[in-house]
């Protein structure tokens, strides 16, 4: 007899262990479900909703953490954890549906958390997320913080296809820095840079091509020079209305990024009370309005913005807890050769494709890198583990 200790990450885990046992093939999910502990968070719930949520979950065999005003039963709300299983949660979604203080849409949000497709989708294309996708980056802005900014649209096509055949499933061309203290450029000198090399890279890939940029005119130009998605490191704070409404149009892809401040001031003693639940906020409102001139759910990506606006502890808070935000859609993860990784391990190129790694290991679903052919192999580790 021997008796041990395992691990389980995921649902598939759960079903091989399951499966192992030679257990009937008609109750294999239904029991690998009950080997998925998934906790959960719910924020200024209604303390009414609490106590409502904390009985329903002990019917079902799950705990919550909640407030000590919820069991005095004070007005107010407060925060949440629950303990459960993905069984378990399944139960409590169908109890909550009918309940009041918002637990309706507690429950529409577990459901969300339970069906989402792994996909993003981007001008009638899908990219599979259920591994980790590759987002090469082809920077065209000489004066780039990454010291990798070219000049000249071949070179860029040189890039690009040489990403592509290295296995990246993105391509993202950026014309204008970002790195902090820098000072904005106009739409046209950034449409001078950015459009050559776009041209020529569409004309010679298959994969999707992301656009690095928050304006309206460039991201018009983009698209209509075969660009699939808009990444905007201001969250439609700056194209706002024109912007939305050319994205829903074309049904490109988005990816909003949370920042604080501008570039110019953003790492200027940065600060938060909780910066996850801060950060998840900011991008679920950002959705929410993105969503609301008709850009369609899985057309979302979230990016919490790793170095813009945010220490190096922030920083390592936001990596380690990614995977949050996969609530929200795809989750881009971008620490490729940024200043923290560098202040945490120095300037060694092992520093920044470890930080890929650990920011996919910790769920982010693209990664934005510069070490194309690096990441692409060392995710291939994650599969191989996921696999097991």
């Amino acid at each position: 007899m021997l008796i041990r200790k395992v691990n389980i990450n995921d649902f598939n885990d759960a079903l091989k262990l399951v499966k192992n046992t030679g257990c009937y093939d008609t109750v294999q999910k239904f029991i690998a479900k009950k080997g998925i502990f998934s906790p959960i968070i719910i924020e200024n719930i209604d303390n009414r909703a609490a106590n409502i949520l904390k009985q329903e979950a002990i019917s079902v065999g799950a705990n919550t953490a909640v407030n000590e005003n919820v069991s005095k039963f004070k007005k107010g709300s407060s925060d949440t954890i629950l303990f459960a299983t993905l069984a378990q949660i399944e139960k409590l979604t169908n109890k909550l549906y009918l309940q009041p203080f918002g637990l309706k849409e507690i429950a529409l949000k577990f459901k969300d958390i339970l069906t989402r497709e792994k996909v993003f989708k981007c001008r009638g294309k899908f990219i599979d997320i259920s591994t980790p996708v590759v987002m090469g980056i082809v920077n065209m802005d000489p004066g780039s913080f990454s010291g990798d900014g070219l000049r000249d649209a071949d070179k860029a096509l040189e890039q690009a296809v040489e990403f592509e055949k290295l296995g990246a499933g993105i391509i993202d061309i950026g014309a204008e820095s970002s790195r902090p203290g820098v000072k904005f450029v106009d739409a046209r000198t950034e449409i001078s840079r950015l459009l050559p090399a776009l041209k020529k890279i569409r004309k010679n890939i298959k994969i999707p091509i992301s656009v690095d940029t928050y304006k309206y005119e460039t991201a018009k130009i983009a698209l209509y020079e075969g660009a699939d998605i808009v990444n905007d490191i201001f969250a439609l704070r700056r194209g706002k209305e024109k912007l939305a409404k050319l994205i829903a149009d074309t049904k490109a892809g988005l990816i909003l990024m949370h920042m604080k401040g501008i570039p110019k001031n953003m790492q200027i003693n940065p600060e938060y009370k909780n910066c996850t639940s801060e950060i998840y906020e900011f991008l679920a409102e950002r959705k929410e309005y993105a969503e609301s001139f008709g850009i369609e759910e899985q057309n979302i990506a979230v990016d919490p913005g790793p170095g813009f606006g945010k220490t190096v502890q922030h920083n390592v808070e936001l990596i380690k807890n990614i995977n949050i935000f996969s609530t929200l859609g795809a989750v881009v993860g971008a620490v490729s050769r940024k200043k923290f990784v560098r202040t945490l391990a120095g300037e060694d190129k092992s520093a920044f494709i470890v930080a890929n790694f650990l920011t996919a290991f910790c769920g982010a679903d693209i990664l934005r890198v510069h070490d194309v052919k690096e990441t692409v192999n060392v995710l291939k580790i994650i599969e191989i583990f996921r696999r097991v």
